[in-house]
């Protein structure tokens, strides 16, 4: 199996909005696995298919969620001005993520052309990010690989007891695996990704 390695940095701001309450939006500190494949499989500026907009998505090989590394965030105060009908928020906060976040996570199956230097969009702004690090291997899925954990993400109805999540949402959850001689995984450069079933 194709499996890769890879780090990015935001060239641009972004938000991946976390929650949006009494004026005030928040941001994730990390892009979902839909993220980071959509990205990384980008063509709606070539065509666009209006109809499947609601259809779940479905990608030629999996993903981690890609976690922060060095993340910079920013919280910015915005006003729509002074008349009372704009028909939009008048006043309000949020946070982005800033140029220079650096964003790790790992790809396996049928993953697309990769190398470092490449510009990918990603983000509900589609912030452009380059490609910074990117160890492009043929892994075997075993039980005893070490390494440095990544996170996975799975149904928040698929949460086993035993892990704690790092993220719940009423989507999805993410969660850091133990290693233990039941959990199949590879490894690449000294990180390992957990594979459960889904």
């Amino acid at each position: 199996m194709k499996a890769a390695l890879i780090e990015f940095r935001l060239e641009s701001a972004t938000q991946n909005v976390r929650e949006f309450y009494a004026s005030r939006a928040g941001t994730h500190t990390f892009f979902t696995k839909e993220a980071v494949c959509s990205a990384l499989l980008y063509e709606e500026y070539l065509a666009r298919d209006r109809k499947a907009d609601f259809k779940p998505l479905s990608f030629p090989f999996q993903a981690t969620p890609a976690m922060g590394v060095d993340v910079r965030l920013l919280e910015v105060v915005y006003k729509a001005g002074d008349k009372p009908d704009v028909g939009l928020l008048r006043y309000g906060k949020q946070k982005l993520l800033m140029p220079g976040s650096v964003f790790r996570c790992m790809v396996w199956g049928d993953i697309p052309m990769l190398q470092a230097g490449q510009i990918i969009l990603i983000g509900k702004k589609r912030a452009a990010a380059e490609i910074t690090t990117c160890v492009v291997a043929e892994v075997t899925p075993d039980t005893v690989t070490g390494g440095t954990v990544l996170p996975v993400q799975v149904s928040p109805m698929r949460l086993p007891a035993i892990y704690s999540p790092l993220t719940l949402t009423a989507r999805y959850a993410i969660i850091r695996v133990p290693l233990s001689a039941d959990i199949r995984r590879f490894a690449i450069s000294g990180y390992a990704a957990p594979l459960l079933e889904e």
